[in-house]
């Protein structure tokens, strides 16, 4: 996600009205494109207003993507990125992205991207990209959980509500979960996390577009899953995204519902570590990502 404000809100894990809004006609393509500025490769985007948060994680993650691939020749694509949380996003600033190009070779490009918002960066990604190629291949089996529509069968059988998290009031994802309510966690739950996940709007037409769309759906829920075995509630916990790393491995189409497995090893020094992996509904695994987060108790 991204960096919390800096006074605790105990009441931060419900969404706000959203104010400042990019207009919500726009596809998630559409919200996450750059486009030049009069700067050598410098870049402008759109900025949206997730709630208390800010600027959602994720939007800086896309963002930051989409403004590297201006800068890199076709037909190379992201192999993976690295990210930073620096500081919490102002959705009333402008925000642009400086792209620094440490490599430019024939199989391998390095980009540096940083985030910067009123004269200061506020968030930053280092990327690399590639063509694709053939080789040997394996991968993981995809986790055997209930079909989207069962879960929404269930979930509505009971009353329940679907997924309320910013990127989603917004209406730029939409979420199933298959695993129990995480707002309310239950001591000695596994610190796993399942959910059904996939962008709003029509299909994105290019392989980059996807990309770009994936990296915004990564930082959706992958903080709460390191919280849920201690039996506390979000409510009693001051929670920030501090660095995010992702690793693409096929093309998926985001707008297809996704599996999104996510598991915690360790809350330790203050900090959480969670690892995601996200499956297309064949059990092809599209992406793996790791997030550290700050968890602290209010």
């Amino acid at each position: 996600m991204t960096p919390a404000p800096a006074t605790p809100d105990p009441s931060a894990h419900v969404p706000a009205p959203l104010v400042g809004t990019a207009d919500p006609d726009l596809t998630l393509t559409e919200l996450l494109a750059v486009t030049p500025t009069d700067e050598p490769d410098t870049f402008a985007g759109l900025t949206e207003t997730y709630g208390q948060l800010g600027i959602y994680g994720g939007h800086f993650l896309g963002q930051a993507l989409a403004a590297a691939f201006m800068t890199v020749e076709e037909p190379k694509l992201a192999q993976s990125f690295h990210a930073h949380f620096l500081a919490r996003g102002n959705p009333d600033a402008e925000l642009t992205y400086r792209v620094d190009r440490l490599r430019s070779g024939y199989r391998r490009d390095i980009r540096a991207v940083t985030a910067m918002q009123e004269g200061s960066a506020v968030f930053h990604l280092m990327a690399t990209f590639k063509p694709a190629e053939d080789g040997d291949e394996r991968g993981p089996t995809a986790p055997v959980v209930p079909t989207v529509d069962q879960v929404v069968a269930e979930r509505s059988a009971r009353g329940m509500p679907s997924i309320t998290l910013p990127p989603t009031v917004a209406g730029r994802i939409q979420m199933e979960l298959i695993s129990e309510p995480f707002m309310e966690p239950s001591p000695g739950r596994q610190a796993e996390l399942q959910v059904w996940a996939r962008s709003s709007g029509p299909t994105t037409t290019t392989h980059r577009e996807r990309q770009v769309a994936l990296a915004y759906l990564s930082d959706s829920t992958i903080m709460f899953t390191a919280v849920l075995p201690h039996g506390a509630p979000f409510t009693t916990h001051l929670m920030t995204s501090l660095d995010h790393a992702t690793w693409f491995h096929h093309d998926v189409d985001p707008a297809t519902w996704l599996l999104f497995d996510q598991s915690s090893d360790v809350a330790a020094d203050g900090r959480g570590l969670t690892h995601g992996r996200l499956f297309d509904s064949a059990g092809t695994l599209a992406l793996s990502c790791t997030q550290e987060a700050m968890i602290r108790r209010i």
